[in-house]
């Protein structure tokens, strides 16, 4: 019997694995495409129902919310409609795009309708669209905070952290502009109708109106380090308290108008990472660095 030489053996060992690999071929093909598929969970806060408290309305208009009337509107809410939710804090309007449905007992709400004490249920017209299933929990979010808003009211908390950092209100002498009455004022507006226009004239005077009840206009008056103070004014709809000299405290119906303007606040002294100083909002916390020696 004549023994195997070195290179037979290595080239069984070739042919074996090519005929293993083969196999593993057929095996992976045989198997259905969905086996190797990874299970995506999408979110579910657009599907989760609405309850409108005793106290609040929404009424569906049939145009989209334009708070710049001096540039144009985004292309994503030309065919969008406007949802204004009203209460006892206030109003806020929640932009409904055209892929979103409202319903009120599995019955969708017309335009021009308004609903009081109900449950609302919100819904899309093509589950597999990516922007679509976005701008669904976008919306219910949005409807949510402007519901608590009007109802309850929210809350931000600033905290002034530094040596001499102060805060204070003081009645503004200053007449207000705001951008409506720039738009109105310019000969080119980007209003889509008119009554689109009229609608948002008439919003703004009614937050007008209501912030007049309150007093006169305020002002904030902060000290950060500067030599001179930095003076905000107070937009409509936003109430500021001063508890201590270092901490303020702005109440809304509108989450959104809420963090903005404490960003704007927050931008005179942004927390700092070496000594900590500087405008905290709410829990904002800072990790602290240490200083590189010479």
């Amino acid at each position: 019997m004549v023994a195997p030489t070195a290179s037979g053996s290595s080239l069984a060992r070739q042919v074996g694995g090519m005929l293993l690999s083969s196999s593993r071929v057929a095996t992976t093909s045989a198997l259905p495409r969905s086996a190797f598929a990874l299970s995506v969970r999408h979110s579910h806060v657009g599907s989760a129902p609405l309850d409108l408290p005793t106290s609040t309305s929404i009424e569906i208009l049939p145009f989209p919310p334009h708070p710049n009337p001096s540039r144009p509107l985004l292309p994503s809410l030309r065919h969008a409609r406007s949802a204004l939710v009203k209460g006892p804090k206030g109003e806020v309007v929640v932009p409904l795009h055209e892929c979103v449905t409202l319903s009120n007992a599995s019955k969708p709400v017309a335009v021009g309708s308004t609903l009081e004490s109900a449950r609302i249920t919100l819904s899309i017209k093509d589950d597999s669209s990516k922007k679509q299933r976005g701008t669904w929990g976008l919306t219910r979010s949005l409807l949510h905070n402007a519901l608590v808003g009007v109802s309850e009211g929210h809350t931000v908390s600033l905290k002034l952290v530094g040596v001499g950092y102060r805060a204070s209100i003081e009645q503004d002498p200053l007449p207000r502009t705001s951008k409506l009455d720039i738009a109105l004022a310019s000969s080119k507006s980007f209003f889509l109708s008119e009554a689109a226009k009229q609608a948002e004239i008439e919003r703004a005077e009614r937050v007008k109106q209501e912030a007049e009840k309150q007093g006169p206009n305020q002002r904030l008056h902060i000290r950060l380090g500067y030599s001179h103070p930095v003076l905000i004014p107070v937009p409509y709809g936003v109430q500021v308290q001063i508890p201590q000299p270092n901490r303020i405290v702005i109440k809304g119906a509108d989450r959104e108008q809420l963090g903005l303007f404490a960003s704007q606040i927050r931008s005179w002294r942004k927390p700092e990472p070496y000594k900590g100083k500087g405008i905290f909002v709410d829990d904002e916390s800072i990790r602290l660095k240490t200083a590189k020696k010479k």
